[in-house]
């Protein structure tokens, strides 16, 4: 995540595993300890990202909420968008797509930059109007695509590089 969270750097950052069943991330909202929890075997890069975006809520250079901060994570860089927001409507046909394929990502970053702008002229519905962006674009698309291929999950990827990854059952 280095470069993508200069906002952080020299913070020291906690990282823990999170314990309470269906929650994927937490990140804290103290300043004054900020730390994020994940669970490795469901970890994507946008999830990563959100959790460092609720370091930055807590700092308050991020507006407080969810959706505030599955849309601030978004324009961060296309390359962090691997799966759709949890927060954010977007069209089903979008949300049943993991990982993203590299046109939907880039078409989460776009959109998400531009609603920010939006919100620096003043716009208070911004986060509306990136949903509405993001179903208009959507619809505009071909109704086949193909399947992406299957890939390691990060979490799984980070195991493995320190050697905690199960050897798959035959």
């Amino acid at each position: 995540m280095r470069g993508f969270f200069p906002e952080l750097d020299g913070i020291t950052v906690r990282v823990g595993l999170v314990r309470k069943r269906g929650v994927l991330g937490w990140g804290s909202l103290d300043p004054d300890q900020p730390g994020i929890w994940v669970r490795p075997r469901r970890l994507d890069a946008f999830t990563i990202a959100h959790e460092f975006t609720h370091l930055l809520q807590a700092r308050g250079l991020v507006p407080r909420g969810e959706r505030a901060c599955d849309l601030w994570a978004l324009a961060r860089s296309p390359l962090l968008v691997d799966t759709p927001p949890g927060y954010l409507a977007v069209p089903s046909r979008m949300r049943r797509r993991q990982p993203l394929p590299v046109a939907h990502a880039a078409l989460l970053h776009r959109a998400a930059v531009e609603a920010l702008a939006a919100r620096e002229r003043g716009e208070r519905n911004y986060l509306l109007r990136f949903e509405r962006e993001v179903d208009l674009a959507v619809r505009g698309l071909p109704a086949t695509e193909p399947e992406p291929r299957r890939r390691t999950g990060l979490g799984t990827a980070i195991l493995g590089v320190f050697g905690f990854v199960r050897t798959p059952r035959a």
